[in-house]
């Protein structure tokens, strides 16, 4: 592969470009064994939520704990406040904290500005939580050539929609751009649309069907992006 093949490096947000999906991990558990279903929102169940958007989380949430909840208290499992919280806890850990940048992103969106690459995000969070998030990592959000966010689109990954748009937006062929993405509905969905999907290992490790979407053997950070796109691997 040469530099000239890749014309757009297209990030995934949580955990790809923030260290974030292990503070959703932690508020989900926590707000669970709070409420009282650590026994049902299991390890696995809190995985498969992501690259999901927050809708479909809500409706997952709703369709395992809805019985319980009513036999509990009579009422309905009220995912709206339950996400509340989630997003409560990961917005005060940040505020308190900071935002925790994965290594090597600020190096790449650097080396891609200098080499004529187009960059952009297709992440399942809504604009606002982008802005949030790029705000407290003080960046740029004008760096970007395009941000496309889940309620921008009519179909949450795996679909492709999110990728897709994407590449029309920046006016690339989808071939021609690589999407780095750390969970597998991500990288079905950047496989679906086209793109060349490049695995930053996170908080999953990939499986063998995983394995044969991937463009390249799965990689530990954005570092190692770099070296691809310019041939030095």
């Amino acid at each position: 592969m040469k530099e000239k093949d890749i014309e757009a490096i297209i990030f995934d947000m949580d955990g790809v470009m923030f260290d974030t999906e292990r503070l959703y991990e932690e508020a989900f558990a926590m707000i669970a064994k709070k409420w009282g279903y650590e026994s049902e929102v299991t390890e696995e169940f809190i995985k498969s939520f992501k690259g999901k958007k927050k809708e479909a989380i809500k409706l997952m949430y709703k369709e395992l704990l809805d019985n319980l909840s009513i036999e509990r208290t009579g009422k309905e499992f009220d995912a709206d406040e339950h996400m509340k919280q989630v997003l409560d806890y990961l917005d005060n850990y940040i505020e308190s904290k900071g935002m925790p940048i994965k290594n090597g992103l600020k190096e790449l969106l650097e080396y891609a500005k200098m080499n004529n690459i187009k960059i952009a995000i297709g992440t399942s969070e809504k604009t606002g939580r982008v802005q949030f998030y790029l705000d407290k990592a003080n960046i740029d959000k004008d760096i970007f050539n395009a941000i496309v966010c889940g309620d921008m689109v009519k179909n949450g990954k795996p679909a492709p929609d999110i990728y897709l748009k994407v590449c029309e937006e920046i006016s690339v062929n989808p071939e021609n751009a690589i999407v780095c993405e750390d969970a597998p509905n991500g990288i079905v969905a950047a496989y679906r649309a086209g793109t060349k999907p490049i695995m930053i290992i996170d908080r999953i490790e990939p499986t063998n069907e995983v394995m044969q979407l991937l463009f390249v053997k799965p990689l530990n950070t954005l570092i190692q992006v770099q070296e691809i796109i310019s041939n030095k691997k």
